[in-house]
């Protein structure tokens, strides 16, 4: 589905999502305000990549929705505490999940817009289809996981085995929408994606907030990876790609994986 990739877009999309990358870490040392300048480098680059990479034919709207954010922005970062800033930027990033999941439901009502239609047999491809799935479902779980974030609470004993039980339904309702693609079970999926979201993030939540500021950007990646691929666009998609794989990978590993240790004891011996 995709094809030539252009060496400076796929260059720009990769400084984005390490931008991404370094802002969930920076406020793990304190670093609030690196942190979201470190975000608000990232959102510029992807969308300066974006307008390069396209024929854009609303720029006016783009430009007016661009000033309208940042003003909505600035008003909610002046106007909330420091120690409410990750919460804040949690919530942000699972906006980027809600967009995902609009996206997958765009392409299941008009597959032949995305190019996803067998030309054969004019009905959906198998592996559009499963991006379909993939980003529905991550984009709901970082939507979930920003508001759990967003509306912390203490953590319930049960969340851990909620966790352990929506996650592999989540895998499971995407398995049978990849089987019958109809909006029944997509809606399915966005339902166990929200659950198994809102019970991971939660879980996390008791290791502090930066283990689920990470998740959410790791699922806000995979969902971008997956929205990429629906929108045929290889550099976007190696950007969530490696935006979801760095937040996974931060979260797990803050959360107590491998070992049990966390980033401050990786390298002292068990």
């Amino acid at each position: 589905m995709m094809e030539g990739v252009n060496a400076a877009i796929l260059a720009g999309w990769s400084l984005a999502a390490l931008l991404f990358a370094a802002a969930l870490l920076a406020p793990l040392g304190g670093g609030l305000r690196r942190g979201a300048h470190l975000a608000g480098a990232a959102m510029m680059v992807a969308g300066a990549v974006t307008l390069y990479s396209h024929d854009v034919m609303a720029l006016p709207q783009i430009c007016a929705a661009l000033i309208a954010g940042s003003a909505i922005g600035l008003a909610l970062g002046r106007g909330m505490p420091r120690s409410a800033l990750p919460s804040l930027m949690s919530g942000l990033i699972g906006q980027a999940g809600l967009a995902a999941v609009f996206i997958g439901g765009a392409a299941l009502r008009d597959p032949h817009a995305f190019g996803l239609l067998d030309d054969a047999t004019d009905r959906l491809r198998i592996e559009g289809a499963a991006a379909i799935g993939a980003a529905v479902a991550c984009g709901a779980m970082a939507c979930a996981g920003g508001a759990a974030v967003l509306w912390r609470g203490a953590a319930g004993r049960w969340h851990p085995l909620a966790a352990a039980a929506m996650l592999p339904a989540t895998g499971g309702l995407v398995a049978a929408f990849i089987a019958t693609p109809d909006l029944g079970r997509l809606l399915a999926c966005v339902g166990a994606a929200w659950l198994a979201g809102w019970t991971v993030v939660k879980w996390a939540l008791s290791w502090g907030t930066g283990p689920a500021l990470a998740l959410v950007g790791g699922f806000a990646g995979w969902s971008l990876a997956a929205s990429a691929f629906l929108m045929e666009n290889m550099p976007m998609a190696v950007a969530g790609g490696l935006a979801g794989a760095a937040g996974s990978l931060f979260g797990a590993r803050l959360c107590g994986g491998a070992g049990r240790k966390g980033l401050a004891d990786a390298g002292r011996r068990p």
